[in-house]
């Protein structure tokens, strides 16, 4: 199977629990960095479709020029039916597409956060094998209303919709980050982190540094996650 990834920062994202996943699955993960004026993919060669995180604001059209091509191709490809995943700025380009508000979160949430199931969650197909509350890394700024004939599945403290789908579409989005590995996170609280000013939802890079030597991994979350889905939506 064909994952294609859409990456919104100008960074090398190619050792993702994705990847892994893909990896192990014997899947084909193509990449393709909007960000930088790359030619999206036809939309007919797209087998799933993942729109990643990043750094721009969802809504923010006018700072960067290659956002309405983007939006335009996953409306497209959500018309057409195949499969979405919508990873943080993903989740909120999907839920303004399908009608929800895109504003500023009243909290920020960066760090190690705990993810609480709703009823709907714990009965999800999305969720099947994964704890009522699991802790997840988080990093951003902006949120979303829950767009309409969606189901919420979870939630945490500081953000009321961190996982969604759709129940008459092949949709998924959330708010969290369950791609990145705990080198890659590493790697942020190093290098991107002059945003991680700590305050109630915001650890600091050493808090979110010292949590890493204290976790076994993150992958266990991302490939049950994409099981799931895939067995769900009937993906090989």
């Amino acid at each position: 199977m064909r994952l294609d990834l859409l990456e919104h920062d100008p960074l090398d994202y190619a050792n993702t629990n994705v990847d892994l996943w893909a990896q192990k699955r014997g899947h084909t993960v193509v990449r393709t960095y909007v960000c930088k004026g790359e030619a999206l993919p036809r939309a007919e060669n797209v087998e799933w479709l993942m729109v990643m995180g990043g750094s721009p604001h969802a809504d923010d059209e006018a700072s960067n020029a290659w956002l309405p091509g983007e939006k335009a191709f996953v409306h497209d490809v959500l018309e057409s039916g195949t499969p979405i995943l919508g990873i943080c700025f993903g989740a909120q380009v999907l839920a303004g597409i399908l009608g929800g508000d895109l504003f500023r979160a009243e909290h920020k949430e960066i760090g190690w956060h705990e993810v609480l199931l709703t009823d709907e969650g714990k009965e999800s197909f999305l969720f099947e094998g994964v704890p009522e509350a699991f802790e997840t890394f988080h990093w951003h700024v902006d949120h979303f209303s829950l767009p309409p004939g969606c189901v919420r599945l979870a939630t945490s403290e500081a953000t009321a919709n961190q996982a969604f789908v759709c129940p008459k579409r092949p949709v998924v989005g959330l708010q969290f980050h369950p791609e990145l590995t705990l080198d890659l996170v590493d790697y942020f609280a190093r290098e991107h982190s002059e945003e991680w000013v700590p305050s109630t939802y915001v650890l600091g890079k050493d808090a979110v540094r010292a949590r890493i030597r204290a976790m076994e991994d993150t992958y266990w979350l991302m490939e049950r996650i994409l099981d799931n889905t895939a067995g769900w939506f009937r993906m090989a």
